[in-house]
């Protein structure tokens, strides 16, 4: 009867969680791109499947010294950097191999709790293959002021429990993003609710499962930006939440 029960918990937040992307031009209007998988709010640790000691860590690691980020979201980062210097290795080491732990819709690794997706592995092959074709892009570099709006949406989630891309004061990211700076021709945020790693907030982001034009994986290899701010706080119903912005530049307000 527990597992049942756990199974059906897992069901019910697949079901209503929401990631959104949503990029922005200079003068144009913002589009809000379809919501994304869902993401169980269980914690998990993938067993030491996954290493990094390879990869030029002192090169991709751009956020070590940010004393504003936590270890976490420095993590976020470098998956983010791992995956923009090196598409197709990154798909080849830390998303091909997930094929491997699906059974339909089911995926579910060594003795961990099964996470159910909506697309199963074909949403993990056509990463895979996506990321393959694209050209290796430029590590991003932390702001500080880019983090704060990003925190602002993150504590205001935490204590709402809310989802989405709109704040419970009504704002929309370009207008955090512009309480501490002034960005230049193109801002873009994604936001992750459950994983507990960065290398599952990244991949997760980067399947995209059930969001038929890949927006997050879009902004994420998005060549033009340069710059990211990003906070991860508790969240009621999905364990955390990760807010990640993204801009081609941007000047701190004085």
């Amino acid at each position: 009867m527990h597992i049942l029960k756990l199974l059906l918990l897992i069901v019910l937040i697949l079901s209503i969680s929401s990631c959104g992307s949503i990029s922005q031009q200079l003068k144009v209007p913002s589009v809000t791109l379809k919501d994304p998988q869902l993401h169980s709010s269980i914690e998990w640790s993938k067993p030491d499947l996954w290493p990094v000691t390879d990869w030029a860590l002192s090169e991709l690691s751009t956020a070590a010294d940010a004393e504003f980020l936590d270890d976490l979201e420095k993590d976020v980062i470098l998956h983010l950097n791992m995956a923009r210097t090196d598409p197709s290795r990154y798909s080849r080491v830390f998303i091909e191999p997930r094929t491997e732990y699906f059974t339909g819709v089911m995926y579910r690794e060594l003795s961990e709790p099964s996470l159910i997706t909506r697309e199963g592995a074909w949403a993990v092959d056509e990463c895979v293959s996506d990321m393959e074709d694209t050209d290796a892009m430029n590590p991003l570099v932390p702001s500080e002021g880019i983090s704060l709006a990003a925190l602002d949406h993150a504590r205001d989630q935490s204590l709402t429990g809310e989802t989405g891309h709109i704040g419970s004061d009504g704002s929309e990211f370009a207008a955090r993003i512009e309480r501490y700076g002034q960005w230049l021709v193109s801002i873009g945020e994604v936001i992750s609710y459950g994983p507990t790693t960065g290398r599952e907030i990244v991949i997760g982001l980067l399947i995209d499962d059930g969001v038929s034009d890949r927006g997050h994986r879009t902004s994420i290899l998005n060549p033009d930006f340069m710059m990211v701010g990003i906070a991860i706080e508790e969240h009621s119903a999905y364990g955390n939440v990760c807010v990640i912005e993204f801009a081609v530049d941007y000047t701190r307000a004085p």
